[in-house]
């Protein structure tokens, strides 16, 4: 938590916001204070996300990561940031029983997803190079990454590459928040991917329109989140061509292999971003009914589920949340 000096300027409380671009997405950022201070602490944050960007991007060939996925078989000695999230990584994995696995880096690559999704939109398709293949035999899986936290060091075997992109947006706002909690009612949203602090005055909560999963100038549904986190995962949007057919970003571990999945879209409610990021993403993978029944089964997770034949479907907790929702049937 960031404590204020005591000699700061008073204003009446009013709004403060800042917006920038970071991680391929823009990151608002909204606090309501009476702290001059506090305008200062939102250029912090953009900071903060740079920082994390240049230290956890696989896409920035310099970064930390990139470093560590340069060198296998050793022992690497990491940053507290690093250790950080990918200890987060290894535990949602754990948690998940592998349906979220940050080692699938060489199937993202193979799918074309090789570099920034704004590179590949630019270029109207995805890399035709070929990526080299893990060794042959069984998948090793996150299970074969090892942490020695008091030595500060991270070990992975060759042919097992890291890839923190499932995660590393929540996380990131999840380190923000840490940061402005205590200053006011305040929301980060980097992309969709949000936490929300406190109910802005005389409201119920924070109001959040989410984007239809088809239609990017229509609300789909309309919720309110007090001190709540909120992600969305879709495979509608992200998608490129490769060797003359589409793929998308959402690898299923069990297969190796973009997810075949009837989900459209999954927004989940969790107490932190990253938790809400990753229980989507895993949602997604396994498929509307199946996703459904899972989500009701995790403690303190709600989701909001849109299905490729129009139904949608919510979790009993998540219809609480819910002012307004695309009737089942919708149109696509």
């Amino acid at each position: 938590m960031l404590t204020v000096p005591k000699n700061t300027t008073c204003l009446p409380w009013q709004w403060q916001q800042h917006n920038f671009r970071a991680m391929n997405t823009t990151v608002q950022t909204k606090l309501y204070s009476n702290q001059v201070a506090n305008a200062a602490v939102l250029l912090d944050v953009e900071r903060l996300f740079a920082s994390f960007e240049r230290q956890l991007s696989r896409f920035k060939p310099d970064s930390e990561l990139s470093r560590l996925n340069a060198h296998p078989d050793e022992w690497f000695q990491a940053s507290p940031t690093l250790l950080d999230a990918l200890e987060v990584a290894l535990l949602a994995a754990e948690a998940t029983h592998g349906l979220y696995d940050p080692t699938i880096l060489a199937a993202l690559e193979r799918a074309g997803y090789d570099r920034s999704f704004e590179k590949i939109i630019a270029t109207d398709n995805a890399s035709s190079e070929v990526v080299a293949d893990e060794p042959a035999g069984p998948r090793l899986g996150w299970r074969a990454i090892q942490l020695n936290r008091p030595r500060r060091e991270i070990y992975r075997p060759l042919g097992l590459r890291l890839d923190l992109g499932g995660m590393g947006k929540g996380w990131s706002v999840d380190r923000a928040a840490d940061r402005l909690q205590g200053l006011g009612p305040f929301l980060v949203n980097a992309g969709g991917d949000l936490y929300a602090y406190q109910s802005p005055p005389g409201t119920k909560g924070w109001e959040i329109d989410l984007v239809h999963p088809l239609k990017t100038d229509r609300f789909a549904a309309k919720v309110w989140l007090h001190h709540q986190a909120l992600a969305t995962s879709t495979i509608a949007r992200r998608q490129w061509l490769r060797h003359g057919q589409w793929q998308h970003h959402l690898i299923d571990p069990r297969t190796g292999q973009p997810a075949k999945t009837d989900a459209l879209s999954v927004s989940v409610v969790a107490d932190r971003t990253v938790t809400a990021e990753i229980y989507a993403k895993v949602a997604l993978i396994l498929g509307a009914e199946q996703a459904l029944a899972y989500l009701e089964r995790v403690p303190g997770v709600e989701g909001l589920i849109f299905s490729a034949d129009s139904r949608v479907l919510t979790t009993t907790g998540m219809a609480r949340l819910l002012e307004q929702v695309e009737p089942a049937g919708y149109q696509l």
